[in-house]
């Protein structure tokens, strides 16, 4: 099954959600590639496989504050 078009086939590749993307344990805050591949230069790395659980959503904005007036006809 090919997830990666749930968000459409123009995914720029980025190592925080690539599938062979692990952190680093001795430097907290980095990426580790499984595959041997430098995570710094994963904009053109050959072995990026998007895995869209590793994705993190954008904060959803807050609502505007309604008063009763708003509702009334």
């Amino acid at each position: 099954m090919n997830l990666s078009k749930l968000y459409g086939k123009n995914i720029i590749p980025s190592c925080k959600y690539c599938l062979y993307a692990i952190d680093n344990p001795a430097e907290p805050g980095t990426m580790i590639c499984e595959r041997g591949k430098n995570p710094e230069n994963c904009s053109g790395c050959a072995s990026f496989r998007y895995e869209p659980t590793l994705r993190e959503p954008k904060e959803q904005p807050l609502l505007p504050a309604f008063r009763p007036e708003d509702f009334q006809i």
